[in-house]
């Protein structure tokens, strides 16, 4: 699980080395103000789009095999971004890219799943804080390529992604399929609807989207907020990177705790930690400080959230269909990160204030809260 780690970790920092460089360098090939945002999301909404169906490659055939080609794609994107001379070929790139990540990260899910079927909280908390730290070393290592070129991080990222092509090669073992159980199914979208008639896995989304939908908002008006407070870039990447730590930390003991019985008290806590950070960030983040600490705060319940989400659908998916199960579950949640951020800018229009956009945060934390506190579904053991 450690190896899956080291691997979710490199190839989660090659696509985050380049997103520090992205809009300048769209602007610099040609791209308008309305097509910089298009680009800058398109491997996002690549992988949204996509990982709902994809998740099932990973029940039909070899994970190293595919893990091989996601990373040797991401890496040939990437590359190629060193070259590209027009806007469109920057775009299409990038989207080439979310066709990599989209193959790679139902694999993920899916050995994290298998390997953690006894200890789920404890794998998925492994996986979940490696990718947290990406999250630290990706945009600081991209920021500081920046200084050389507005392509060098996408070289960088190119032979990251090659690094983990090794890694995949030489650390993992082909028998992670556990004992031939993921037979292939024909029919995708029956196995889609098997997974769905589920009600319990409502639950679960819920619960994941009460996080992404809080933290896209969260970290896109928190970055607005600081600029209209006047805090400098390096003041604004010390909160971001602080409350990465906070997830990545807090990640990796959930998972712990998680299996040893307090799973769904967690779950109630995470709620609660979201709601009292988005009346925070609204009532009293007026200071740096404040700030801070309330957007740390708010990464602990996040995590929280967002881990278990994962480890009680874990639990309740067949593992026949567990990649294609883990995908569609992982896409359906990561619609809250384009969601989210949406329906802020939305209301920041129609109010010219922040704490209107704060208080939507705590929203489905207050909807998965009442519902959480009495559904049987976070009664699974």
């Amino acid at each position: 699980m450690y190896v899956i780690g080291i691997l979710s970790f490199i190839l989660l920092l090659s696509t985050l080395v380049g997103a520090p460089v992205l809009p300048e360098l769209s602007k610099e090939l040609g791209a308008s103000d309305t097509q910089v945002p298009i680009i800058v999301s398109s491997a996002l909404a690549t992988v949204v789009v996509l990982q709902f169906f994809s998740g099932t490659l990973a029940d039909r055939f070899n994970p190293k095999r595919l893990l091989l080609v996601g990373a040797l794609l991401g890496s040939v994107s990437s590359l190629l971004c060193v070259v590209a001379t027009d806007w469109s070929q920057l775009l299409a790139l990038r989207i080439i890219g979310g066709v990599a990540d989209a193959i790679s990260m139902p694999v993920l899910l899916l050995i994290t799943a298998t390997l953690g079927k006894d200890k789920p909280g404890k794998f998925f908390g492994i996986l979940r804080s490696s990718q947290g730290l990406s999250f630290i070393a990706g945009p600081a290592l991209g920021a500081a390529f920046s200084l050389i070129s507005l392509r060098s991080p996408f070289l960088i990222d190119g032979i990251l992604s090659l690094v983990a092509v090794v890694a995949i090669a030489l650390l993992m073992r082909d028998e992670v399929k556990k004992e031939g159980e993921h037979a292939p199914n024909p029919n995708l979208l029956k196995t889609l609807k098997t997974i769905f008639i589920d009600k319990r896995i409502y639950a679960y989304i819920l619960l994941g989207m009460s996080a992404l939908f809080g933290f896209s908002i969260v970290y896109t008006f928190v970055a607005s907020k600081s600029k209209i407070l006047g805090f400098t870039p390096w003041q604004l990447g010390l909160i971001i990177t602080a409350g990465a730590l906070v997830f990545t930390i807090v990640s990796f003991f959930t998972g712990i705790l998680s299996d040893r019985g307090y799973r769904k008290h967690m779950v109630i806590t995470s709620q609660i930690i979201i709601i009292t950070s988005g009346i925070g960030l609204a009532l009293w983040g007026n200071s740096y400080t404040s700030i801070i600490l309330i957007y740390s705060l708010f990464c602990a319940g996040e995590a929280m959230a967002f881990l278990l989400s994962f480890v009680y659908g874990a639990k309740i998916f067949e593992s026949r269909h567990m990649g294609t199960a883990m995908g569609a579950f992982d896409s359906v949640i990561d619609l809250s990160l384009m969601i989210g951020p949406i329906i802020g800018i939305s209301v920041y229009a129609a109010t010219q204030q922040f704490a209107p956009v704060f208080y939507i945060v705590c929203i489905p934390a207050v909807l998965g809260l009442v519902g959480m506190t009495f559904h049987r579904a976070f009664d699974v053991k």
